[in-house]
């Protein structure tokens, strides 16, 4: 029992040492890492290498700075012993060494700030127009192609990715093999980013749902478009434009789709030779289409001879682009876009001649074409690396299709409506050809006391208008007459300052001003009430038999109602930011006669001068 406690002691004894060295050894270790970190701090820090990044919860930065580039060189880890040069990214291959046809490493070190150490970091990585191999390390990260030192070796794919880590520790190096062999682009373009996997997961998502909700409204929009053109049953040059606008807006979606930042590669593993073949084709065809509605719109935005050479370009184009390599057609289609001048310099001419013919023309599509032009050139120059920018086509495009499809939709509106009262006329009349001569006679007196009262009505604000006002004041001031308890009051309107409203406002919007005035003024008045537009701004109001107090209770109401309106005027002199109405009121009953109802009206007349005189927004009233 002795020997078996002594054994015992000793067991504990020897882990008791053990462990102490395990301390010592893994406190050793910290501290050799801690000076090894500092020791590298130092060191990047001495050489201008190391790069600070400073994202937050929900934001992200740019991870850029200071790089060293290994040419020629497909390394893993910095080395000293190659020939390295400090460059700041992005930056193409041409920049670097006068050619894209290149490849090298890309080599940065960073620092975390320590709240992000051990949580998921991501770095977004946009189309970088080849291939590349990304190591966290010296660890393989991401891979997008075929990293290859010739042409053989190398496979170009385009298509965004994200690189997700743990960080360990505050520094780490990242690590990028390029390799490129188009003489468009190459090396590392565009900009990438750094920040926490959540949120450059949730940017991404957002990017590639706004493209996928684009591309699916406008191509909704070519669905209805080639949807109606066939429905028409009608074949002319107008069926005909509308069908071919619907195919521009169809390859418009998906030359969007195709293009970058290439948001098909998120649910397709369709090759990158044929991604980059569909994209230009989508392309021409996308041009093609848009060109033939301009030659069809009007032939002077599109002379028939540069149509014709331009579809040529496009069939010539189109043939090479399904039958060689990238690197044949990417170049054809850059020398083919030179022509694009020659077809801006006609639509400019076109447009000149419009103008100056004074002839019809859609100004919601002369601003578009525009905007197409000059974001086309925009992104030619971007191709050509003269610019620094991002790719502006697919949102002016999609703009362009929906001012289209917007003006399209105006008219389409107004011609089925139009159509659409004809086909009810054509009812009715057809109905009544099988009712009996009584039914006919009843219909047609109908119709002739509609077109009467449609005589009788202001075309604009639907208040009587001046002849049936005249009609209407003579028989009520011979009833009056006539009658020793009848009573009779004319009232003159005019509203204020509005010639100030037009000049500020402008003519449509002084039109619904008056519409509005006669829906207050008549839901302010009793029924009885007779309103009357007498001309330009001014309104006339006849009551019947209504007592002299009564009578301005009620023209105060109107008044009233007019103010608590509030219809915009800030073009007043009187500062007033609302529209008032003037009034002037006569009446007359057997104690108060009239020589006829000119000196009536006139009497009203007079009185509105003096409500106008002595400030406006009230009435002034006259007995004879």
């Amino acid at each position: 029992m002795i020997r078996f406690l002594d054994k015992s002691h000793n067991l504990i004894h020897f882990l008791k040492i053990f462990l102490i060295a395990c301390l010592c050894v893994f406190s050793w270790q910290k501290h050799a890492w801690a000076q090894d970190d500092a020791a590298a701090e130092s060191y990047y820090l001495q050489q201008k290498l190391l790069n600070q990044v400073e994202f937050t919860e929900n934001s992200t930065v740019p991870l850029k700075g200071s790089w060293q580039y290994y040419p020629r060189q497909l390394i893993v880890k910095p080395s000293a012993m190659l020939k390295s040069e400090p460059v700041n990214l992005p930056i193409s291959f041409k920049e670097l060494t006068g050619t894209n046809k290149n490849y090298g490493t890309f080599i940065g070190h960073f620092k975390l700030p320590k709240e992000y150490v051990g949580r998921r970091i991501a770095i977004f990585i946009p189309n970088q127009f080849g291939a590349y191999r990304m190591y966290l390390n010296g660890d393989f990260l991401l891979r997008v192609g075929e990293v290859g030192k010739d042409k053989i070796s190398h496979q170009t794919e385009n298509a965004s990715r994200i690189a997700f880590f743990v960080a360990k520790k505050e520094y780490f190096t990242i690590t990028i093999q390029a390799s490129n062999f188009n003489p468009l682009h190459g090396g590392l373009e565009n900009p990438m980013r750094i920040g926490l996997g959540k949120t450059i997961t949730q940017q991404f998502q957002q990017l590639m749902m706004s493209i996928g909700l684009l591309c699916g409204a406008v191509l909704g929009l070519s669905i209805f478009t080639l949807m109606f053109s066939i429905f028409q049953r009608k074949i002319n040059r107008s069926s005909i434009r509308v069908f071919v606008f619907g195919i521009f807006i169809l390859f418009l979606a998906l030359h969007n789709l195709f293009s970058a930042p290439y948001a098909y590669t998120t649910f397709t593993n369709l090759s990158w030779i044929w991604g980059v073949r569909l994209e230009y084709l989508f392309t021409y065809f996308t041009i093609a289409s848009f060109l033939t509605y301009m030659h069809l719109l009007n032939w002077r935005y599109l002379h028939p001879i540069v149509y014709f050479v331009a579809m040529s370009i496009f069939i010539v184009d189109i043939i090479i682009t399904l039958f060689t390599e990238p690197e044949i057609f990417e170049y054809l289609a850059f020398y083919s876009f030179l022509f694009s001048l020659v077809v801006i310099c006609n639509f400019a001419y076109g447009f000149y001649l419009n103008l100056k013919h004074k002839q019809k023309y859609s100004s919601i599509n002369l601003w578009a074409v525009i905007l197409l032009c000059v974001t086309f050139v925009h992104d030619f120059l971007l191709t050509l690396n003269l610019i620094e920018s991002f790719n502006l086509t697919f949102i002016s495009t999609s703009f362009y299709a929906l001012l289209i499809m917007f003006q399209q939709s105006k008219n389409y509106a107004k011609h089925t409506h139009y159509v659409e009262q004809l086909n009810n006329n054509l009812l009715e009349l057809n109905s009544s050809l099988d009712q009996k001569v009584q039914e006919r006679t009843l219909q047609l007196n109908q119709l002739n006391q509609q077109l009467e009262l449609q005589i009788q009505i202001d075309a604009l604000t639907g208040a009587f208008n001046r002849r049936a006002l005249n009609a209407e004041i003579q028989r009520l001031f011979t009833l009056t007459k006539n009658h020793t308890n009848h009573t009779l009051a004319f009232a003159m309107l005019d509203v204020d300052f509005f010639k100030n409203y037009n000049d500020y406002y402008g003519h449509l919007k002084g039109d619904v001003i008056l519409q509005d005035l006669v829906k207050i003024i008549q839901r302010a008045l009793p029924p009885s009430a007779y309103v009357a537009r007498y001309g330009g701004e001014e309104f006339a109001i006849i009551l019947h038999n209504v007592p002299s107090e009564v009578v301005l209770n009620v023209l105060r109401k109107v008044l009233n109602a007019v103010r608590q309106a509030r219809l915009e005027h800030l073009n007043r002199p009187d500062q007033k930011p609302y529209v008032t109405l003037s009034m002037g009121v006569s009446w007359m009953d057997q104690n108060h006669p009239y020589a006829d109802i000119h000196e009536l009206m006139k009497a009203a007349d007079v009185q509105l001068y003096a409500a106008k005189n002595t400030g406006r927004d009230q009435y002034q009233a006259f007995r004879s």
